[in-house]
């Protein structure tokens, strides 16, 4: 989140969340917000590895700050962390620390050691050099996309990336005949990827690629004067 980052294992993804929740081991943003939806069963969180960034100038984020303890520094600013868990979910917790003055809480949850430790990714925290930031995580709407999200999503991608100072291309895919019915099936402008990805480090005014799918294999497009 801008130009703080951690590290966690390359295979982990990016935005696999229902009801605002991961379903997947996976980093997103948490905007704190509660779904007007089926929330998952805390069983189905307990089984998955997550980090989720926070801002911390608000709402839930600033609880969580309001609830650490000074825990060292990194580049000149404060590091805070909590002291135990949050509970989150019944039996479910997870652990936070936080950089204020960066505006920036990260909370991270670990379901099992392959998927890494919390004790590794606090201690990867580090704050980029000038000229350099992050691919924001969450659009407009306070929510990280993934794979196949609605036109829409791809809109508030779009204005996220221009708001960070950085260049939005927008590519669209040739949409396969019958290799790939997923894609296929998709309604015509859905997110197929974002390179570098959300969360990753570029230089300042770099270009984020966005590649939507395209028409359906078969779809007439209606022409207008």
């Amino acid at each position: 989140m801008g130009r703080v980052v951690v590290a966690v294992p390359e295979w982990w993804s990016t935005g696999d969340t229902e009801c605002l929740t991961p379903v997947e081991t996976t980093v997103y943003f948490d905007s704190g917000a509660i779904a007007d939806c089926a929330i998952p069963t805390p069983g189905a969180v307990d089984e998955v590895s997550a980090l989720a960034v926070l801002d911390a100038t608000g709402g839930y984020g600033e609880k969580l700050v309001g609830e650490s303890e000074p825990a060292g520094e990194v580049s000149g600013r404060e590091v805070v962390e909590r002291d135990g868990c949050e509970r989150w979910f019944e039996g479910v917790c997870r652990r936070v620390f936080a950089v204020p003055d960066e505006g920036v809480v990260f909370a991270v949850t670990i379901h099992d050691a392959g998927d890494g430790s919390y004790e590794e990714i606090r201690d990867s925290l580090r704050i980029l050099p000038e000229g350099t930031t992050t691919v924001p995580l969450a659009g407009p709407d306070g929510w990280t996309p993934a794979w196949a999200a609605e036109p829409r999503a791809v809109d508030a991608v779009v204005r996220a990336v221009e708001g960070a100072g950085l260049v939005a291309e927008v590519v669209t895919a040739e949409q396969p005949r019958g290799a790939n019915v997923d894609i296929a099936d998709l309604p015509e402008g859905s997110l197929l990827d974002v390179n570098p990805s959300l969360g990753s480090v570029i230089d300042v005014g770099g270009t984020v690629t966005i590649t939507v799918s395209g028409p359906r294999p078969g779809h007439r497009q209606e022409r207008r004067g």
